[in-house]
């Protein structure tokens, strides 16, 4: 499941092969402005800097009203008002109406749903914007699959054709072929990543490109590789990231130019989910600069595209940890804008049950000689998150397995013994499996409880390789979201896109439906994931993807409700979901979003 931790470090080698350095970095800023001259249309008649810098007084610059308000607070009022990037007015309509002047934008909501924007507490937006450019293949069949890529080339005349999302298990156990490509792409170059990012399916154009033929060897044998016939000639199956990158690198080279131009693009569909703030989980590094891929945030925010803010993450995710500290105070002063920061250090504690690499505390049910592993000893986990600590930043813990979020806990809890008091939000995100013991913790000592809603579905990968993985009873109390919150700690939503078992997505309101309903997405006949009394409530849920990620991000008093003072981080759906069955969440649609007081989407 965990995409990033995969990938990560092959852009670091990626960046030394390259000797790209921060200047030349940097000169890819120029990728932003085409994406730029959309800016006008993407953010509306309101989203020039001086509009949005409106006096302190004076009239508002927006009033919403004639529709149901969902504030996050238990306040019910009738109308809102915004000036500047500000919410001044909560409350009775005559009151904001008090506050309209000429050029006030009165939005009639007309029974559509006002609420905060969505806090990501947990994603990987230029991960996400790489592997899933192109088109989308999260369908149910071969059949589909191919008709989406012959329908997207056609819309696409030319250049290379890439995609995401096919499912393994729809071909034999030799994987797909290029022969089925061949027949609708037969003149270009194509290639389309599997869901789990570890696999990409290639058509014979690209192979050439990158020449990978009968005589190429294998970058690493037995582990990744091109799957051959029994001519041993390649079929267009390419296995895991070394070969899987060569061969995209080949087709369309990974620059940082290349970047900018696939984060650009992804921006404004952000901005149409709803998002306005992410956590990004570990910025990929280029090279040995950490905060080149951070920059590119930077980049688009002066460019006038970024639609969200970004909280920022150093990540380590192995030896050495002494230097931790020196590069995050680096990149604490370096990388800091309006928009952008980076506050916190993430902490890549251990793989995936997928891989057989989270760390467990007692043996994979499939696998009994195995409990993972952990790239740091438990002696080095209290180091790490000692020095932090101390230094005054948060810590945010891949903990897949159980034994990873019992040691991170200890060290948590060590640290504050240890350490002089301050105000700490540290988070340990994705949580598949926890011990009961370790659920009360969570509360105890104040740590985030951060959750993948969309990974809670009884879909077929977790029935199939989870369950597996953790036999019984463990398998029955996966993803235990309503226990952290019934013992009273606290929970946030990020969806760690582009990270997947079954389906991969950024869009918040998805992942609040699976939260809700433990079952695949608009399927209310399909299986409930055990234990079903996990499944939280609405509110919850979008407690958890505002006022939790933005309490879990220092946030809290600016972002995730609806409240005077705050900012004007506002979305309105086209319908209720607090009042609908949640079955239907993901059908609703954000017809207006409006990130600190500038509208960024319109429908």
């Amino acid at each position: 499941m965990c995409i990033s931790c995969d990938w990560a470090p092959y852009f670091e080698a990626f960046g030394r092969k390259q000797t790209l350095s921060r200047r030349s970095v940097l000169r890819g800023g120029a990728a932003f402005t085409a994406a730029a001259a959309l800016a006008p249309t993407l953010f509306g008649a309101n989203a020039s800097a001086d509009e949005a810098a409106t006096a302190s007084d004076g009239p508002a610059d927006f009033i919403f009203r004639n529709g149901p308000i969902y504030t996050v607070t238990g306040s019910a009022p009738s109308a809102v008002a915004v000036r500047g990037k500000h919410i001044v007015h909560v409350g009775d309509e005559a009151g904001a109406m008090a506050m309209a002047g000429p050029k006030t934008e009165i939005i009639d909501l007309d029974g559509r749903l006002l609420m905060p924007g969505f806090v990501e507490g947990h994603t990987h937006p230029f991960l996400g914007a790489f592997l899933t450019s192109g088109v989308d293949l999260q369908l149910a069949n071969l059949a589909e699959v191919l008709a989406a890529i012959e329908d997207y080339a056609k819309v696409h005349p030319t250049g290379p054709i890439r995609g995401f999302g096919w499912r393994v298990d729809m071909f034999p156990p030799e994987g797909p072929t290029r022969a089925d490509l061949d027949r609708i792409l037969p003149d270009r170059p194509a290639f389309f990543f599997a869901i789990d990012g570890h696999s990409l399916w290639a058509n014979s154009k690209a192979l050439e490109m990158a020449g990978v033929s009968h005589d190429t060897p294998d970058p690493i044998p037995g582990f990744s590789y091109y799957a051959r016939d029994q001519k041993g000639d390649p079929t267009g199956y390419v296995l895991e990231v070394n070969a899987v990158l060569g061969l995209v690198n080949a087709v369309e080279p990974i620059t940082a130019e290349t970047m900018a131009k696939l984060l650009a693009t992804w921006l404004p569909k952000a901005a149409a989910a709803g998002i306005t703030t992410v956590f990004d989980a570990g910025v990929p590094p280029v090279g040995s600069d950490q905060g080149a891929l951070i920059q590119r945030y930077i980049d688009a925010e002066k460019q006038g595209i970024l639609p969200f803010r970004v909280s920022c993450s150093y990540s380590v995710k192995s030896l050495p940890i002494d230097k931790t500290v020196a590069t995050m105070n680096d990149l604490n002063k370096r990388m800091a804008s309006e928009l952008v920061h980076v506050d916190v250090v993430k902490i890549v504690g251990d793989g995936s049950q997928g891989g057989y690499t989270a760390w467990l505390l007692e043996p994979y049910a499939d696998m009994p000689n195995s409990t993972g592993g952990s790239p740091f000893t438990e002696d080095q986990w209290h180091e790490l998150i000692g020095m932090v600590d101390a230094a005054g930043y948060d810590v945010h813990v891949h903990a897949c397995g159980d034994r990873t979020a019992r040691v991170a806990l200890d060290a948590i809890e060590k640290a504050i013994a240890t350490n002089p008091p301050r105000d700490r939000r540290n988070a340990i995100a994705h949580l598949v499996y926890v011990e009961d013991v370790d659920n009360a913790r969570f509360a105890k000592l104040n740590v985030t409880a951060q959750f993948s809603a969309n990974w809670s579905s009884a879909d077929p990968d977790t029935l199939g390789n989870m369950v597996a993985r953790y036999g019984q009873p463990r398998a029955s109390k996966m993803y235990r979201t309503k226990t952290i919150l019934n013992e009273g700690g606290r929970v946030s939503f990020g969806t760690d896109w582009p990270a997947a078992g079954y389906f991969s997505t950024y869009e918040p309101l998805k992942s609040i439906e699976v939260g809700v309903t433990r079952q695949l997405i608009g399927q209310p006949d399909a299986p409930v994931l055990s234990p079903a009394d996990e499944r939280v409530t609405v509110e919850e849920a979008i407690h958890a993807n505002t006022m939790g990620a933005a309490y879990q991000l220092r946030m809290e008093d600016k972002i995730g409700s609806i409240e005077v003072g705050k900012l004007a981080d506002l979305i309105v759906l086209d319908r209720n979901i607090l009042a609908i069955d949640p079955h239907d969440i993901h059908k609703a649609k954000v017809e207006l979003g409006m990130m600190n007081g500038i509208v960024r989407h319109k429908a």
